[in-house]
């Protein structure tokens, strides 16, 4: 396709250069010597000049041919490195894809035997004493003391915050409501 648009356009740039060099005389010429009988019809002389301008336009005409088949020439190499280029990215982001789906998996697992941890640990703090309770939440860091307190019954979390030291216990109920 692209060979025949380049034939073409060859073809029409010698039109034209024809055209300029010769102006309408080549064409009246042309419908006279369809006029005539087909044994009488003669070629109209070529100059030097003329065959010299003829010559540049086809050097010209070659030269430019030669570059446009190395720029396409250029065009299909790299287009080849892009496509290589293209699937080692697919390649790279198919194993990353990969990977993400494997953390995402560790990531729930661990999750789940957190959460498995942390049930335990609220069984443990329901079933001792409140006074026990009180006494071991009060020892623990802010976060982990809402999270056994929030996952605790109602009635069983009250018990248990009442026996807490005051403050430690204000901190603990500004921090319940936030959580809620």
């Amino acid at each position: 396709m692209r060979t025949k648009l380049l034939i073409l356009f060859a073809v029409k740039m010698i039109l034209i250069a024809i055209w300029f060099t010769f102006g309408w005389d080549v064409f009246k010429a042309k419908s006279v010597l369809a006029e005539t009988p087909a044994e009488v019809k003669v070629k109209p002389p070529v100059s030097d000049t003329q065959a010299e301008n003829e010559k540049g336009l086809i050097a010209a005409l070659n030269r430019r041919q030669k570059e446009l088949d190395a720029k396409e020439e250029e065009l299909r190499v790299k287009e080849e490195r892009l496509l290589v280029i293209k699937s080692d990215i697919d390649s790279r982001i198919a194993e990353l894809n990969s990977i993400h789906g494997r953390i995402e998996a560790f990531t729930k697992k661990i999750d789940e035997v957190n959460d498995e941890r942390v049930k335990r640990i609220v069984k443990i703090y329901g079933t001792m004493a409140p006074e026990e309770a009180a006494t071991r939440i009060e020892k623990l860091d802010e976060d982990m003391a809402v999270l056994i307190l929030s996952s605790l019954s109602e009635k069983k979390a009250a018990k248990i915050l009442g026996l807490v030291e005051l403050d430690k216990s204000v901190k603990l109920s500004k921090s319940l409501k936030i959580k809620n």
